[in-house]
């Protein structure tokens, strides 16, 4: 398959998901690993999420689709987006869509691997526009990995950061399909509990 085809059906894949699967947190469901010059990578997955009213639990789906671009060996685009839908109602409702650069730093196979970034979008999960910044570290000798995301919401009349965390099982099923395995939360106060499918080609 050409370099080009598999960007236009990359490009199908995550348009598609996006009007087919419209939360209030995205999950991060990305790593320190990059995608090699030319090569994409597709993640669907779906978060859990509480969003309780009046201590009353509201159970919500967030299903989300991540597309990514190897720009160079070092450097990888992505875009994310979603829905949320609370399982009281089954009303979906579009999260929104943000887009990210990341840098490699470190790629040591048989320790850790490194990476940071920087991205923004639009949606519910920054309450209208917002820009973040963004830190992945893996450790390869166990499937484990972290992200970090200090994110500015650009809509709020003040100025503030919120801290955006995740932790996660990076899990191999073959040589370019993973399952990631996470819990995400925002200042400690927001949890989200994902399982994402990623492939690469």
């Amino acid at each position: 398959m050409t370099k080009r085809i598999r960007w236009v059906l990359a490009v199908f894949v995550l348009v598609g998901a996006a009007i087919l699967s419209t939360g209030c947190l995205f999950n991060m469901f990305q790593t320190a690993r990059m995608l090699e010059a030319g090569d994409v990578g597709i993640v669907v997955g779906s978060g859990l999420i509480d969003l309780a009213v009046d201590d009353d639990p509201v159970w919500t789906l967030t299903p989300q689709a991540r597309l990514a671009f190897g720009l160079s060996d070092a450097v990888n685009l992505g875009l994310h987006t979603g829905a949320m839908i609370p399982l009281s109602t089954g009303d979906p409702g579009w999260m929104g869509v943000v887009g990210d650069l990341k840098f490699s730093l470190l790629n040591d196979p048989e320790s850790v691997s490194l990476a940071i970034g920087f991205g923004g979008g639009n949606g519910i999960h920054f309450i209208g526009w917002g820009v973040f910044g963004e830190v992945f570290l893996d450790l390869n000798v166990f499937p484990l990995y972290f992200a970090y995301q200090p994110t500015i919401p650009l809509s709020e009349a003040g100025f503030g950061v919120w801290h955006d965390v995740a932790i996660g099982l990076s899990l191999w099923i073959s040589d370019s399909a993973r399952l990631l395995l996470e819990v995400d939360t925002r200042n400690l106060g927001m949890w989200v509990y994902g399982l994402a499918l990623e492939v690469s080609f």
